[in-house]
């Protein structure tokens, strides 16, 4: 009996599960036509009030929209935009309306007057309609023109309200038909461009290596530009082939042209996903900062790491992978997982004079003892001239440059675990839309949770394209220097 009484209850759960799985799937349908209506009542030139409501509103007989309506909505639209016309002529002829133009305007502004009139009519009676069927009219104030959000935790709130049954704000339809985006199966909802804007100008402030990478914003998915082909400053290839001559008065000097190659980037695409509880969104300030820390946090280190390690395979090319890299090798005899004096005195050699002023320090926070413990001999007049020092802001330095612990490096002893680098010689892309976000509900309906989507399109690469053989000797200098394993 009870076996038999289990499996009664087993079925009966799975039943209201599937009814609710239905009643979910239904409900987004439905938000996927209400959306679709307000895109249709925005193409007929209404405001986001007047589409909300309108979307909102029963089917006239048959299930259509009045075909009437729309076409004296439409009406509106044309005339609006004629009388908008006409100034514009006058405005930029710098002169009044001509006779004929002023009549003009006014023959419209009667047209519209009495379109408005009959406007209002078609509405007092979807308004009836609504009220005969137990339908309701909600009304809402039209937020064009004032801050839509008061801040991302609240846009956040309103998502959750529509999924769970709690009523749709406007300002969602606003959002979501004003980017151009469909809500899709799970009924989604884009992010708001200002909130999505925060995060990335989150990144790029608090990022050690974001902030001095050279980036470029694009409108487009992919960018070719020239670049200067420099392999060697010996006479005859510097800036690619240009050659100064010592000439007499008079005498024209041979002609010589920069060499020029072409660099093409493709934006890659990095994305981030993240759950929010119940409980989280129940306190929209906390909610919109826990989610702004975490992805901006996440995608800083996606694409910081890209740099310093990225292959160029689907991915932004990292230091440690480029050409452009020069590496030095340990010293003699020299311990498994050190860094000893002489090899930050190479390090810092290889690097061209232009720039030793802009250079930094990437390291591996296992490097941190070894660094705090070098020191070269003591010189004349009994001064220690150290040049691992920390300075009276606490900030470790080598060489005079900062010393910067990111989790991107390598573990001591292996090769990139402490990289010398000039960042401004690191061409980074990005679209100039920024980060494209989304929320939705259904995802993790079950646990309660609200998903949040972000995506980022960028590419980077060193430039120079590889190492450069300097005028005298034959070490050659790079903007990226590393160190080689110690094992």
């Amino acid at each position: 009996m009870l076996r038999k009484l289990s499996g009664i209850c087993h079925l009966t759960a799975l039943a209201v599960l599937a009814a609710l799985f239905a009643v979910i799937d239904v409900a987004s349908r439905a938000l996927g036509e209400q959306l679709q209506r307000v895109r249709e009542a925005r193409g007929l030139g209404l405001s986001w009030i007047e589409a909300v409501q309108v979307a909102r509103r029963p089917a006239i007989a048959g299930g259509a929209p009045s075909r009437r309506y729309q076409d004296l909505v439409q009406k509106r639209l044309d005339l609006t935009n004629e009388g908008k016309a006409l100034l514009a002529k006058a405005e930029q002829g710098q002169r009044a309306l001509s006779t004929e133009e002023a009549d003009r305007d006014d023959a419209i502004h009667v047209e519209l007057v009495a379109l408005g009139a009959e406007i209002t009519r078609w509405e007092r009676q979807f308004e009836r309609e609504a009220a005969a069927t137990g339908g309701q009219v909600e009304v809402v104030r039209d937020l064009a023109g004032e801050k839509p959000w008061k801040h991302f935790g609240d846009f956040l709130q309103a998502v959750h309200r529509a999924h769970s049954g709690g009523g749709m704000d406007p300002r969602l339809m606003a959002v979501a038909t004003g980017m151009g985006e469909a809500t899709g199966p799970d009924g989604g909802f884009a992010v708001p461009m200002e909130f999505a804007a925060g995060i990335e100008k989150e990144m790029w402030e608090t990022g050690q290596i974001l902030s001095r990478v050279n980036e470029r914003p694009i409108a487009g998915n992919a960018i070719t530009f020239n670049v200067i082909d420099e392999k060697s400053r010996a006479d005859g290839s510097r800036r690619g082939g240009v050659l100064g001559y010592w000439v007499d008065e008079g005498t024209a000097p041979t002609a010589t042209q920069v060499k020029l190659a072409q660099v093409e980037m493709k934006l890659r695409k990095v994305a981030a996903l993240g759950y929010m509880t119940d409980e989280l969104q129940a306190d929209a300030p906390a909610l919109a900062a826990e989610l702004t820390e975490a992805f901006t946090e996440e995608l800083q280190f996606q694409v910081e790491n890209a740099i310093v390690r990225g292959t160029g395979a689907g991915q932004p090319l990292g230091i440690l992978n480029a050409a452009a890299l020069v590496s030095i090798a340990k010293e003699t005899g020299q311990a498994a997982n050190t860094i000893v004096t002489e090899n930050l005195s190479k390090m810092w050699a290889r690097l061209p004079a232009r720039s030793k002023l802009t250079a930094v320090w990437l390291i591996n926070v296992d490097t941190e003892p070894q660094l705090d413990h070098l020191a070269i001999a003591v010189g004349t007049g009994g001064l220690e001239p150290r040049f691992v020092t920390y300075g009276p802001d606490g900030i470790l330095r080598i060489k005079g440059r900062p010393v910067i612990p990111v989790e991107y490096a390598e573990t001591l002893g292996t090769k990139g675990d402490i990289l010398l680098t000039d960042l401004s010689r690191y061409r980074l892309i990005r679209k100039a839309s920024g980060i494209e976000t989304a929320s939705s509900i259904h995802v993790r309906f079950t646990q309660g949770e609200n998903t949040f989507r972000a995506i980022y399109r960028v590419d980077g690469q060193p430039l120079p394209r590889e190492a450069i053989t300097p005028f005298k000797g034959t070490n050659k200098l790079s903007p990226f220097v590393s160190l080689d394993t110690r094992a």
